[in-house]
């Protein structure tokens, strides 16, 4: 048992190695150096246009505090079988679950830190903290987060378990509360009652008194891994993952939108785009991205460039669409002829595209109201989803139909 951990966290370093060679090749790698070196260079010119005690600096900063808090899950590495195979020795899972804690202590308090770092420029630009302030939000958040690791090991025992839900509340409450006093009081007193919290959850959910709840522990590390490997299967494909089948009453509205009324082939390309959660997934995760980078990044012509090339990387995503349902055989009884099946993908294409680049196209406005970057990616994006979805729509279908 003393050495079960260990063997385990070194399991699943080799489990992620593998699967981050896959992720961060050379290209992700160079695509994250100019996207990050893009957003940290917004970031700079945009703190010198703040000024000093503005009304909205501090309710920012109590919310990325209380977000930032979150960062970080307790990793148990606890399996399936080990109900089964680890039940007589439940005696000794303290030490284990100790082991565990530390762990997932040290990565979230790096997570922490780095966040906070993030944090600290707007922050010195906005209140003009002293050295004793920077520290003691520094300290705030490290016992914010122990306290909040102690809780999640609670919320995985027997005494506890019953509890989830007040425990889960208590996660975002007591963050929230000492971002406020840190950030609408002073940093000292913030520091005061992280202290004090930390001292009283030390001592009401003591390790040494857990009793491990063999369910929610596995559900627990089930769902810890889940959204490691969702993220994975981004890039990969991940045979843990696997689409959960459920109705979305939200996207009815969406699909008659996109629809042409009475094409067969229409209704089906729509319903395969929501269905797709690799496709769809992707097309908003893009759209979201770009949304922040247009948004963030104050030169010109870099913005515009981030605007096509994300509007282009959206359409092509979309592309695989076309042919996903040659496969099955009923989709070839209706009695459309293939001019008219493109014909109701290209009206997707376009609505779709134009749809994102609308949405890229407002969020490049950015903090300072930019409407002459505005008018530009306009009508870049005019000009692109016309090329896209009339010259390399036409080339795209014609080589698949010819690889076909």
């Amino acid at each position: 048992m003393n050495n079960l951990f260990s063997k385990r966290r070194q399991r699943h370093f080799m489990l992620l190695l593998k699967y981050w060679r896959l992720v961060f090749n050379d290209h992700f790698v160079i695509a994250l150096f100019f996207l990050f070196g893009a957003l940290a260079y917004g970031y700079s010119q945009w703190l010198p246009q703040l000024g000093p005690h503005l009304w909205w600096s501090r309710w920012l900063l109590v919310i990325w505090f209380t977000v930032l808090a979150q960062l970080g899950r307790l990793a148990t590495l606890v399996e399936r079988p080990d109900p089964v195979f680890l039940l007589p020795q439940v005696s000794h899972m303290q030490h284990y679950l100790r082991q565990a804690g530390r762990y997932s202590l040290i990565l979230g308090e790096l997570m922490t830190l780095a966040a906070a770092f993030v944090a600290l420029p707007f922050a010195l630009t906005t209140e003009k903290m002293t050295t004793v302030g920077i520290v003691a939000v520094f300290l705030t958040a490290v016992m914010v987060k122990a306290s909040w690791l102690q809780l999640a090991q609670e919320m995985i025992s027997q005494q506890w378990v019953r509890y989830r839900r007040w425990l889960r509340l208590a996660q975002w409450g007591i963050p929230l509360v000492v971002a406020l006093v840190t950030w609408l009081g002073a940093p000292v007193a913030g520091v005061v009652l992280a202290l004090v919290v930390l001292a009283f959850t030390s001592y009401l959910f003591s390790p040494a008194k857990l009793i491990i709840d063999w369910r929610a522990a596995v559900k627990t590390e089930d769902d810890r891994m889940y959204s490691v490997y969702r993220f994975f299967n981004l890039f990969t494909d991940v045979p843990k993952v696997q689409g959960n089948v459920k109705r979305r009453t939200w996207a009815n509205g969406l699909i008659r939108l996109l629809t042409v009324s009475g094409h067969p082939w229409s209704y089906l390309y729509v319903r395969g785009l929501i269905r797709n959660t690799d496709i769809s997934g992707i097309v908003i995760r893009l759209t979201l991205l770009a949304m922040v980078v247009v948004f963030l990044v104050p030169i010109a012509w870099l913005n515009s460039a981030m605007a096509v090339l994300f509007i282009y990387l959206i359409a092509t995503q979309l592309m695989p669409l076309f042919d996903q349902f040659d496969g099955n055989v009923f989709t070839h009884l209706y009695p459309v002829s293939f001019k008219e099946r493109r014909a109701d993908f290209q009206s997707l294409l376009v609505k779709v595209t134009t749809l994102v680049a609308l949405l890229i196209v407002l969020a490049s406005l950015g903090m300072g109201l930019n409407w002459w970057q505005f008018g530009l990616n306009l009508v870049l994006a005019i000009v692109e989803v016309l090329l896209l979805t009339r010259l390399y729509f036409r080339v795209r279908i014609k080589k698949l139909s010819e690889e076909n």
